[in-house]
This record gives structure tokens, C-alpha cells and sequence, in this order.
């Protein structure tokens, strides 16, 4: 199905489903995506299984000093009083540890035989194909970007939501757009019925992405957005080397959290943790702030960032 979102993008979207990179392929000729039918991308780590334990949320100047004012996150006004969504929205932020447990347990899948003092002398190889957006430093959506472990965020929300339980996780939806696969998680209060024909998030590794013991997993399918190398790897000495390769575009995926938020609804955090939350980050192309926000430059940001905090002090 197709729609035009709130930034008036058109997105092909699959409801209560996280399809895999293979399931979109096989939907030709119902999606028109050049990107995703490509047969020429050079060989890569396919299929690696992130175990994340921290989830972000960025914004622009004034986002961030509305999130300092009203001590929590809302909905921006301006979507609350056009009835576009009701979700708070944060993004997986995988970390170098992250990245180097996800290596690890790769190499194992393609190696099983070798122990994992063997494993840990290979070369490293995902440094050089983790270069989506999904793995930058720097964010379209603004400058500030707040980090949170996602234990702890659901913590908050199911205190101040859901009567002091566990809210419900649940598959929301597959977005393909040009050249990115989004997959949504759904997070909501027992209460609100809204989202029932959704399907339970999975708590053990299998689809596309889950929550279990504390981290959302993710198996990551294709993790670059332009690729200049190739993974050779040789079974019969098992080792693995990089090389160059012609300049190929793909499509490149990754997943979000949608909190629901109800209007007039605040995800309240302590000061102090707000603060020690926050950090200043570079804009990325496309630049999807909404006006009134403009972007900053990376000094400008940490300038206005210290000035926040030596007024809170």
C-alpha cells in the first residue's frame, strides 16, 4: 500500500509486518523500486545480528529546549493539533561494543568450527560496510540527540502510562522508500486497544527484529547505502578479506521505536538525567528539520548545548 507521509514523502508500507530484504524482493511487481531488484551488488555481511541496548531521540535547537522546559518528551504542538500521529519516536544507537559482539557472533556463523580466540584474530571487516545512516554519528532530524537505554525508557513509559506495568511491543509496520527499509516497532499501554490486530513483538531471534533481555535485536540486511568494497571469503582456509569494487547505490535498512503518546501526554525524565543524556551532533543530507528549526553547525550546537547546561547549574 502506498501513502504520502507528514513531510509529504511517498512510502510503499506493510502493516503488522516486518518483511525481510528477500519478502520485498519477491513482491514484484507489486513495489516499483529500482534499488531494491539491483543483481549487482558486490558481496557484503549480509544478515548480521545487531544486539542493541540504547535507543536515541534528536531534534533541533528548539525541540531541545521545549524537552527541557516541560522536563520529558511530547508531541511537537503543531502535529498534535493537526491529528497526524501520536508517537514519540527513537532510533537504535549501536555502539562500537554493539558493532564488535555483532562481528563476532557473524564470523562464528561463517566459521563454527574455529574457537573464539581464532574468531578474534580475523581481520575486522563490518567497519567497512556499517556506513548507512543507521550507524552515523550525525542525524537529518537536528543537532541534539538524547540517548537512552531502552530498559530504562520503557521503565519510565510503562510508570507513568501503564499503571506501573510492562507496556505491550508489538510489529507495526515494513516502510520502503527509495533507498531505505524502515522497520517500526510499536510501543503502547495494555489499555489502548487501537493496535490489537498488530502481532506481539518476537522476544527470541526470529524475523527481522525483536526485544529480549533487556536489548532489541536486529538482524541488519543491508548495512550500507553505496558500496565501494567487497567481502571475499574463503571457506577452505576460513578467513575473510576486503576489496575494492565499482561504485554501486543500494538500499540500506534499519528500525525505529513509536512510543504512543496520547495529546497533552509528557514522557517525564529527571534533569539530571536529561543532561547527561544529551549530546550535540552534525546534520546529515537530506536535512528533514521542520520549520521553524534551521541547522547548526556542529560548534554552534555544542555552543548552544553548554549554555543550556550552565543555565541549569
Amino acid at each position: 500500500m502506498k501513502r504520502r507521509n507528514n513531510r509529504g514523502v511517498t512510502e510503499t508500507y506493510f502493516e503488522g509486518q516486518h518483511l525481510s530484504l528477500s519478502d520485498l524482493k519477491k513482491e514484484k511487481p507489486n513495489i516499483q523500486n529500482g534499488y531494491l531488484y539491483k543483481n549487482n551488488i558486490p558481496a557484503y555481511p549480509e544478515s548480521v545480528e545487531f544486539h542493541v541496548q540504547k535507543v536515541s531521540h534528536v531534534t533541533g535547537e528548539e525541540g531541545l529546549r521545549g524537552i527541557f522546559l516541560n522536563s520529558g518528551f511530547r508531541q511537537p504542538p503543531e502535529l498534535v493539533a493537526s491529528d497526524q500521529h501520536h508517537f514519540l519516536w527513537w532510533d537504535l544507537s549501536v555502539t562500537s561494543d554493539d558493532r564488535s559482539s555483532a562481528e563476532e557472533r557473524f564470523l562464528t556463523s561463517l566459521f563454527p568450527h574455529r574457537s573464539a580466540a581464532q574468531i578474534c584474530k580475523l581481520s575486522p571487516i563490518l567497519e567497512h560496510f556499517t556506513t548507512s545512516k543507521a550507524f552515523q554519528k550525525e542525524s537529518s532530524y537536528g543537532n541534539f540527540r538524547f540517548t537512552f537505554s531502552f530498559r530504562q525508557l520503557l521503565w519510565l513509559y510503562g510508570k507513568q502510562f501503564c499503571g506501573g506495568q510492562s507496556p505491550v511491543l508489538r510489529v507495526f509496520e515494513t516502510v520502503l522508500y527509495r533507498r531505505e527499509i524502515l522497520y517500526k516497532i510499536l510501543v503502547h499501554p495494555h489499555d489502548i486497544h487501537l493496535y490489537d490486530h498488530y502481532p506481539r513483538l518476537p522476544g527470541q531471534e526470529d524475523g527481522v527484529c525483536g526485544y529480549h533481555d533487556g536489548a532489541l535485536w536486529w538482524c541488519c540486511q543491508a548495512p550500507s547505502e553505496t558500496y565501494k568494497l567487497k567481502l571475499e571469503v574463503n571457506k577452505f582456509n576460513c578467513s575473510v578479506r576486503v576489496n575494492t569494487h565499482r561504485e554501486e547505490y543500494y538500499v540500506w535498512d534499519h528500525v525505529c521505536v513509536a512510543f504512543h503518546m496520547e495529546p497533552g501526554w509528557v514522557l517525564h525524565v529527571d534533569q539530571n538525567k536529561l543532561l547527561k543524556s544529551v549530546n550535540a551532533c552534525e546534520i546529515s543530507q537530506p536535512c528533514l528539520l521542520r520549520a521553524p528549526e534551521t541547522p547548526l553547525s556542529l560548534n554552534e550546537a555544542e555552543h548552544v548545548l553548554a549554555n543550556l547546561k550552565a543555565s541549569m547549574v
